[in-house]
């Protein structure tokens, strides 16, 4: 064994000093002859053999097929090297190629017949084809041409459709020779669903799955309506997961044949959560008390298994302002497509009023995608009995109608990567003054007019996996003769512009613009960046002298949202302008997921 070792690291050593001493011999010219279809550069640029480099056999023959290949995928069926010359030195230590190329006549596309198909015709089958009568045959056309043709039928319900190529041939017309493509097409029949399997709905009602996936009157489907009912079920948001749709064949009973059953799988996610949170706010000086701040939130989000939601939530904004909300949303009325949702909400603000609101929300959803409401609402503005505040507050009572427009047609409810969601809102309302008497001498009337009205578009896009971007743009108005501090919008926290302190700007005109760059970290879950910027202007008040402002706010800043137990949970950190780093603002909770 020793020696045979030797002998073979003597015969390895030997051919490695035979390639040294004896280099491959070096194309010092390449001879292109006998072609017009393409050109000396065409053919030269699709070699690998090159002027100037080391002559490989292999390689060269590799070469010559690429070409021949390439000839033949224009219509060239009968292009060939007639001729190969490699002309080596003396002392091969250089070499020269010449090659003459026969390209022969060009053959094309003579006939296209189709059999088989019933429900598309031959004469629209074939205008849709990028293959063409009178043209080469390009195979990747062909395969993308048929493909097409099988997404067409899917479109009819047709999803088992198959077309086979089952001859390609020459033949005679004249001089020339011409290709027959023959295609078959086997369209089978219309998916027509007899039965509904639902797998993972540990607490969902069967019901409320099924009418989500509004079959029609005929039961039948294709691709397009299968991505359709999963994206109606994510959309209810009571499911961690929705497995793609599937289809799966039926035994036969007697006269009915091709039955089939679609296969629902799903995995339920926590619907019902408590989120608290306790904080605590040191005192300013010392005479001042420190005092609690805090958030609770309770919410059902599939009640009873029924797709009914419910939601509490309390919130301790600063020492003397608190909210209360209430939330129900009551999908199917009578078995009908039209959902209603009731809100209500309690605000006591600081010490200076108390504003509740209750409105009713009416949504027909026309598509998928495109969903028209009415809303009714009341509000009651009460001032506070507190004879130490200053600020002028009118007790109202205002009755208020008006309607929102959603438009959404993202591809994803929670990371959205593509598509548009837009919404736009306006509502007419009566405000009563009840404290006119008072009031009247200060310039208030009795009636007034309030109008609200706003838009929101938000654009989605991807330039790479797990990374999407989102460009939001806001505009909204309150328009009326007396707007008092419980109409405005606010600004900050977590509100329209980030990077400020929770109501810290108020405005009845808004107009802002935001956009967030995030990565995707699980199906629910993202780190995002964002900047904001806006617009605002509050009116001037003479009665409680106050003057008007107005200005262009941003804000900036990171966050990440994550899927957790209790749900969706939200930090960012924001800076506004002219912060510090010191000087960010944390926003945290749970993501309102309505």
């Amino acid at each position: 064994m020793p020696r045979q070792i030797k002998i073979l690291t003597f015969f390895t050593i030997l051919f490695c000093l035979t390639q040294t001493v004896f280099p491959q011999s070096k194309i010092i010219s390449i001879v292109v002859s006998g072609n017009s279809f393409l050109s000396n550069s065409d053919i030269l640029n699709m070699m690998v053999t090159r002027k100037d480099g080391n002559f490989n056999e292999n390689q060269f023959n590799i070469d010559l097929k690429t070409i021949r290949d390439r000839y033949k995928s224009a219509g060239y069926l009968y292009a060939k090297i007639a001729e190969e010359n490699i002309d080596f030195g003396e002392d091969s230590s250089y070499v020269e190629i010449a090659l003459k190329i026969d390209e022969g006549k060009k053959v094309v596309i003579g006939e296209i017949d189709i059999t088989g198909n019933k429900k598309l015709s031959e004469e629209n089958i074939l205008n849709d084809f990028s293959t063409k009568i009178g043209e080469p045959l390009y195979d990747v056309t062909l395969n993308n041409d048929i493909l097409d043709l099988l997404k067409s039928y899917e479109k009819i319900n047709l999803p088992f459709a198959k077309v086979s190529i089952s001859d390609i041939s020459l033949y005679k017309e004249g001089n020339d020779e011409k290709l027959k493509i023959e295609l078959n097409i086997t369209e089978n029949s219309e998916v027509i669903i007899e039965q509904v399997k639902i797998r993972g709905n540990e607490s969902t009602d069967e019901d409320v799955i099924i009418r989500e996936l509004k079959l029609d009157k005929n039961k039948s489907i294709n691709s397009e309506s299968l991505q359709e009912m999963k994206e109606r079920l994510d959309r209810l948001k009571i499911f961690s997961s929705v497995s793609d749709l599937k289809i799966y064949s039926l035994k036969n009973t007697g006269d009915k044949k091709n039955q089939s059953g679609l296969l629902v799988e799903v995995v339920e996610g926590n619907t019902n959560t408590f989120d608290g949170v306790l904080g605590y706010v040191p005192p300013a000086g010392t005479d001042d008390a420190g005092y609690l701040t805090g958030y609770v939130n309770v919410s059902f989000r599939n009640l009873f298994g029924s797709g009914r939601k419910l939601e509490a939530t309390y919130e301790q904004l600063v020492q003397e302002t608190q909210e209360l909300s209430f939330r129900y949303y009551e999908p199917y009325i009578f078995g009908l497509p039209l959902n209603a949702e009731l809100q209500f909400l309690q605000r006591i603000q600081d010490t200076t009023y108390t504003r509740r609101y209750i409105d009713l929300k009416a949504d027909f959803p026309f598509s998928d995608e495109l969903t028209v409401s009415a809303i009714a609402g009341f509000e009651r503005v009460i001032p506070s009995d507190n004879i130490n505040i200053n600020l002028v507050i009118a007790d109202s009572r205002t009755l208020s109608l008006g309607t929102e427009i959603k438009f959404d047609n993202r591809d994803n409810v929670y990371v959205p990567t593509k598509g548009f969601e837009f919404k736009t809102f306006y509502s007419y309302g009566s405000k009563e003054i009840y404290n006119i008497e008072q009031l009247q001498a200060l310039g208030y009337s009795q009636f007034y007019s309030v109008q609200k009205y706003s838009g929101q578009m938000d654009y989605y896009f991807s330039f790479v996996d797990r990374q999407s971007n989102l460009i939001r743009l806001f505009a909204g108005e309150i328009n009326s003769e007396k707007i008092e501090d419980a109409d405005f919008f606010r600004i900050g926290g977590s509100k329209f512009i980030r990077g400020y302190r929770i109501d810290q700007f108020l405005a009845s005109r808004l107009a802002l613009a935001s956009l967030e760059a995030r990565f995707s970290i699980s199906r629910r879950g993202f780190l995002f960046g964002f900047y904001d910027t806006g617009y605002y202007l509050k009116p001037s008040d003479e009665i409680n002298n106050f003057t008007e402002q107005s200005g262009v706010l941003y804000g900036y800043g990171i966050g990440i949202r994550l899927e957790t137990g209790l749900g969706l949970m939200g930090v960012s950190y924001a800076l506004g302008k002219d912060a510090g780093l010191s000087d960010g603002i944390i926003n945290f909770g749970l993501i309102n997921d309505f």
